[in-house]
């Protein structure tokens, strides 16, 4: 059977990932990191049109690119290196 002892690797990197609908953010989640993150803050990069910088509630910072302003799509965030 199983018990505490049984570690699986699991497969991927772990990754946040973002629903929006004409540029306004809907739903967010995480996977494999606990505690899960939420979305706090979010706003389109100045220096780059398609460009979304968010912050998590636990205080750190995510990107993504290539975001459309109009309709509805999901984005993957990635860790801002500042």
């Amino acid at each position: 059977m199983f018990d505490d002892h049984d570690d699986e690797e699991v497969m991927g990197e772990p990754s946040f990932e973002l629903r929006l609908r004409n540029g306004e953010p809907q739903v967010s989640g995480c996977y494999f990191m606990y505690p899960a993150l939420h979305v706090a803050d979010l706003e389109w990069d100045p220096e780059g049109g398609d460009r979304i910088l968010v912050t998590a509630d636990d205080g750190s910072r995510w990107f993504a690119e290539q975001v459309n302003r109009v309709g509805t799509t999901s984005v993957v965030l990635r860790p801002l290196e500042v």
